[in-house]
């Protein structure tokens, strides 16, 4: 888990004695509001009435990131050490955004002037970054921002082909730090503009009771089927995900629920992390919101948000198909039943407006406004104040009312520990986007990824692949999908990959990094909460997974599954590739219509990958299979037998 999840759960409860930090305790909750409410503000006056000239209204914005990330996450060490730390990390910070903002029109209209103390700025600047990036996302990002800055004031002195031209220390900080190349860039832009409302709305729909809303949804939907405690996971995690962003944090919020109940009704502990493992890394890829991942495919592309929303959809079923299919197969297995009637949330409860409301009419009116062409900024705003004014207009009493306002406020000291790790995150991000761009480090990855798949098409995107899972353990979703398309994208285009394609590619294999052994925080949370071996939990959740590592195969080989072709021909590829989900989860589960023995689980697999396969003959042969197969299985007696879970 990040620094950032373990350093501030929650204002007053934030870890650390009194006086810890730049702030004594008592006074941290309030100050992370009103600094949170600062940065919203802010960005909310930007979408209603527009911003500040690009830099300066970005430095502003980096400016109450910094103030808000010594007060969620101060310097660690003795007392005078870690204060004198966070006054330097400030210190620079403001003055630095202070003359970049005050001489903003001179460097517009004089770009190529020789200014000393810009350099001396801009190397100091990026160095704060990178230490916001440490105490906030953690090492690995802050180390090779590090490193590829160092490649770009060094490089010149290695040999050959890895080696570059040589660029000098004025030039490389004048484009960090006087330009929107680097750390004012499109990723801070993004933040600056939207990612901080986005926030918002996912800490209010917390706050608000509407994620305790999803999670008796979710028992509704899923409670009662077979196995119900597992799809009870897969659906709350979906829903809860979309909006947290980080498969993490999924595991964290839903995990302490489901996996107990799981474990309670049968399943075994490695099991039952397992499926929350990977249902918790779905919520990333699932529309409407995608965590912050989504905002940015749609920006990097140019597309509209409602299209990427769309395109993203079918993927995201046929995770689901797969992880449901996969958990109930597992069910029937391990003879798991049901919810038990005395755990089902009221379901009358749900119709009274006052709880469904303030669920799904933001909801509804931020997909409307996208959809209808509004700003982003502007959508999420009104969607943020709707939520609001629905949860205070329910209030029964004047006591209700203040308890109510509460929860409002609570809200902004709950978005601020996501605030300053997505500011954190983008700031650094634009340090590394500027310096890979400025001297052609993803071209020269990209030539590398081509040298070694030799021109084979499947073995460059399988390393491609790797190579994302790789870069990105360790690291939020976000800074994994930043970090691959800066170095990787050029590479799929040699290869002749689509962009949007490419996107899909990379977002799907950044989002397995948070699974994948054998640095899997994910994995590492859900162990813990089931008390059970990581390894073994890994080894659960990649079975769990196995189609989210074929999907971006198949938007590649299949553009179908991303909306590319005829209505006719993506219906077939949909019904073809679901197919194919449920029969490799059958396999991987050991059961069909009955438990699977050895040959009959190679068969089912089999016929799985030829349903999945891009060709419309392999298609008919692995539904054939398939047919034989189930035909072949047959429940002993009437039913299936209960065995144990491998």
């Amino acid at each position: 888990m990040s620094n950032i999840e373990t350093a501030a759960k929650a204002g007053s409860a934030a870890p650390g004695a009194e006086g810890d930090g730049i702030l004594p305790t008592r006074w941290r909750a309030w100050a992370m509001s009103i600094l949170a409410a600062l940065l919203v503000g802010l960005t909310a006056y930007g979408a209603l009435f527009g911003q500040l000239p690009n830099i300066q209204h970005r430095s502003i914005v980096l400016a109450l990131v910094t103030l808000l990330a010594i007060v969620v996450v101060p310097g660690r060490g003795s007392w005078p050490i870690a204060r004198g730390l966070d006054a330097a990390l400030l210190a620079v910070v403001l003055v630095a955004g202070a003359w970049v903002y005050w001489n903003y029109w001179d460097v517009m209209m004089n770009p190529v002037a020789h200014r000393p103390e810009a350099v001396i700025l801009g190397l100091a600047l990026a160095a704060a970054i990178l230490e916001l990036a440490r105490r906030t996302i953690g090492w690995t990002f802050a180390i090779l921002v590090a490193v590829f800055a160092a490649y770009a004031l060094f490089g010149h002195l290695l040999p050959g082909r890895i080696g570059h031209g040589g660029v000098s220390l004025r030039m490389l900080t004048s484009m960090l730090y006087l330009s929107t190349d680097g750390i004012w860039g499109q990723v801070f832009d993004i933040y600056a503009s939207f990612l901080i409302l986005f926030v918002l709305f996912s800490a209010l729909m917390m706050a608000t009771g509407a994620g305790e809303t999803m999670m008796d949804l979710a028992k509704i939907i899923g409670g009662r089927l077979r196995g119900g405690a597992a799809k009870i996971s897969v659906i709350s995690s979906a829903m809860i995900g979309s909006m947290t962003g980080s498969s993490v944090t999924n595991v964290a919020m839903t995990g302490n629920f489901t996996i107990p109940m799981m474990k309670r009704l049968g399943y075994r502990p490695e099991v039952a992390g397992g499926i929350e493992a990977t249902a918790s890394s779905g919520g990333q890829i699932t529309p409407p919101l995608m965590g912050a991942g989504l905002f940015l495919m749609a920006e990097f592309l140019n597309l509209p948000l409602g299209q990427v929303m769309l395109i993203a959809l079918v993927p995201a079923f046929l995770f689901y198909v797969g992880v449901l299919a996969s958990v109930h197969f597992e069910s029937l297995r391990a003879g798991v039943g049901s919810l038990p009637a005395e755990e089902m949330p009221d379901a009358a409860r749900l119709k009274a407006f006052a709880v469904w409301g303030p669920l799904a009419l933001p909801f509804i009116l931020l997909l409307a406004m996208i959809l209808s062409g509004r700003s982003v900024g502007l959508s999420i705003l009104a969607a943020c104040a709707a939520l609001a004014l629905l949860h205070l207009l329910a209030a029964r009493s004047l006591s209700d009312l203040r308890s109510r306002t509460t929860d409002l406020v609570r809200a902004f000291r709950d978005a601020a520990p996501a605030l300053v790790t997505l500011g954190a995150l983008c700031a650094a991000a634009g340090v590394l986007i500027g310096v890979i761009g400025f001297v052609g480090i993803g071209v020269k990855f990209g030539d590398a990824v081509l040298s070694l798949a030799d021109g084979n098409l499947v073995a460059g995107l399988a390393l491609a692949g790797l190579v994302i899972i790789v870069i990105g353990m360790g690291m939020p979703t976000t800074a994994a999908y930043i970090l691959a398309i800066s170095v990787i994208l050029t590479a799929f285009v040699e290869l002749g990959i689509a962009p949007l394609q490419a996107h899909m590619f990379v977002f799907y294999f950044a989002t397995l990094s948070a699974i994948t052994p054998p640095v899997c925080a994910a994995v590492f949370v859900a162990a813990g909460l089931a008390g059970a071996s990581w390894w073994a939990t890994a080894v659960q959740t990649v079975r769990f997974a196995v189609i989210k590592y074929l999907l971006p195969f198949l938007f590649v080989f299949r553009p179908e599954t991303v909306l590319k072709g005829e209505p006719l021909a993506i219906a077939g590829v949909l019904l073809a590739s679901t197919l194919g989900a449920i029969a490799l989860s059958a396999s991987f589960a050991g059961y069909l219509r009955a438990p699977l023995g050895g040959a009959m689980r190679v068969l089912v697999g089999a016929a799985g990958l030829m349903l999945l396969f891009p060709s419309w003959i392999a298609n008919l042969a692995g539904l054939a299979l398939l047919i034989i197969a189930a035909a072949l299985t047959r429940p002993v007696g009437g039913h299936a037998h209960s065995t144990s879970a491998s």
